[in-house]
């Protein structure tokens, strides 16, 4: 059901991740959340602790989608893998639906904005700060973005333009194309200049690369949906690199 849902997003011409864009109404919510409950605390007014509250119950509520549509981009895009950006984000999304908890907790037993309130507030404020810088990581890696479709020589076959555009929609998540540096996974710039794969360490061959691709080694997640045609182009692209 998901791999059609997501196979019909791509058909529609939208490659990208649901996740990032529903962690705004969580994320907005808290941010909310936390200048409300220090109007509250300045002012002592009951009006800004009761937004406050509101705003927070409406983080938690945003909160469960989505968590359940971050959980199926984790497999569709990266195979489930448990990569160190992933294992962060879970903790301290499981960590901020804690603080909120206790946020509403804590707004139920006080009726104006506390010193305790407040702190619960600003620790899920840095929770959320947490969270996006992880995100971010997972996206953007420590250098610029993966290389896209215009940066190709048009001289290049239409395969090679073909695999560019696999490479963008699958693949430009963990892995670099202008660099070795790590993003998530290796940078693959000379990829096929090497004699062993980085990840497998396997011989660098056309049928090793398609057996990496179609089966999980480490926290290399497979792509078993990928057709022979699909594999030979982005084989063709690496190999232009």
């Amino acid at each position: 059901m998901a791999a059609q849902f997501y196979n019909f997003l791509t058909g529609v011409g939208y490659h990208h991740p649901l996740h990032p864009a529903l962690t705004h109404l969580p994320v907005g919510l808290t941010i909310a959340s936390f200048i409300f409950a220090i109007l509250g605390y300045i002012f002592k007014g009951s009006s800004f602790g009761h937004t406050a509250k509101h705003c927070t119950a409406l983080a938690l509520l945003a909160a469960i989608p989505t968590l359940i549509v971050g959980y199926f981009d984790w497999q569709h895009f990266y195979g489930g893998a448990f990569l160190f950006p992933i294992k962060m984000k879970l903790a301290l999304a499981m960590i901020l639906i804690g603080l909120l908890i206790a946020s509403i907790f804590t707004t139920i037993k006080h009726k104006t904005p506390s010193t305790t309130l407040l702190l619960i507030h600003l620790f899920a404020l840095l929770v959320v700060a947490g969270i996006g810088f992880f995100g971010g990581a997972l996206v953007y890696g420590k250098k610029s973005p993966p290389v896209t479709i215009a940066e190709i020589d048009s001289a290049k076959s239409e395969s090679i333009a073909a695999g560019a555009k696999l490479f963008e929609q699958s693949c430009s998540f963990c892995h670099f194309t202008n660099s070795t540096d790590v993003k998530v996974g290796p940078g693959l710039k000379d990829f096929f200049a090497k004699e062993k794969m980085p990840v497998s360490g396997w011989a660098m061959t056309d049928a090793n690369l398609r057996k990496q691709l179609l089966t999980p080694f480490s926290q290399m997640p497979p792509f078993p949906q990928l057709t022979n045609q699909e594999i030979e182009a982005l084989t063709e692209y690496l190999k232009s690199l």
